[in-house]
């Protein structure tokens, strides 16, 4: 009889189990630049994909940073009036880093408004820049202490908001230090910016966090080599992987 009564509890709670981990059907994006220029290799991921009907949006201004979404009444009505799934939350490129108080107040304040709305949130972790941060050379003089500033605050408030984190930093950080070649290779001219290869390697990532599925099963080569989209699948999903043990329950 115990076992019985347990089978039939596991039987109530199977749809809402399952419905935990139904993978997001609409899904927001809220960032600037950095969000813009991965829009169009993502979008193209997500279509050579069995989760092709996803509708994505995106909010994209350039330079924007997360407080002024905070503050912008287009955009929390974007949230509040899109039946979301999953709203994806990425600030300006030096901002976490620099500014981590800054960062997650503002983050704070579209988390609630994200949850109130019915939606799940999620942190796209961004990457630093090729050669550190110029403006604040004092503060990031390379790539690498700007990488820890920035996963560092992302991993903060994805902890804090019980939310999913897209490693997209990390899996930079693991190109850039087992192939610097191509490392080099995912920034544009500027350094900062993502290149073919940089978006390609961002949009695995984004596959791999939103639906729960291996990135190196995206059947899509984003016009790279494909010794080198076979390379950046890879890495995204070995960061997912790694990440995976400090990712909420339920969570894709």
């Amino acid at each position: 009889m115990p076992f019985l009564r347990g089978a039939v509890a596991f039987l109530i709670l199977l749809p809402a189990l399952l419905c935990a981990r139904e993978p997001p059907r609409r899904i927001l994006f809220i960032g600037n630049s950095y969000t813009g220029q991965i829009r169009n290799m993502l979008t193209r991921v997500v279509a050579a994909s069995p989760h092709r009907a996803t509708h994505l949006e995106f909010v994209t201004p350039g330079g924007k940073t997360l407080e002024f979404h905070a503050h912008d009444p287009p955009t929390l009505a974007r949230i509040r009036n899109g039946n979301w799934d999953l709203v994806v939350l990425q600030d300006q490129s030096q901002t976490p880093a620099l500014f981590p108080e800054k960062f997650l107040a503002a983050a704070a304040v579209l988390h609630a408004a994200i949850a109130k709305s019915g939606a799940r949130t999620a942190y796209y972790e961004t990457w630093g820049r090729r050669d550190g941060d110029a403006r604040n050379a004092h503060r990031f003089p390379d790539y690498a202490g700007m990488q820890a500033a920035l996963t560092r605050a992302y991993r903060q408030a994805a902890k804090r908001d019980e939310a999913l984190l897209v490693p997209v930093g990390d899996a930079w950080r693991r190109v850039r230090t087992d192939r610097p070649d191509l490392g080099r290779d995912l920034y544009q001219q500027d350094g900062s910016h993502p290149s073919p290869p940089g978006a390609y390697l961002a949009a695995c990532c984004f596959y791999g966090a939103l639906f729960g599925k291996n990135a190196g099963a995206v059947r899509f080569d984003g016009g790279l080599s494909r010794e080198n989209a076979a390379y950046l699948r890879r890495i995204a999903a070995e960061a997912i992987r790694d990440d995976a043990p400090a990712r909420p329950r339920g969570r894709p």
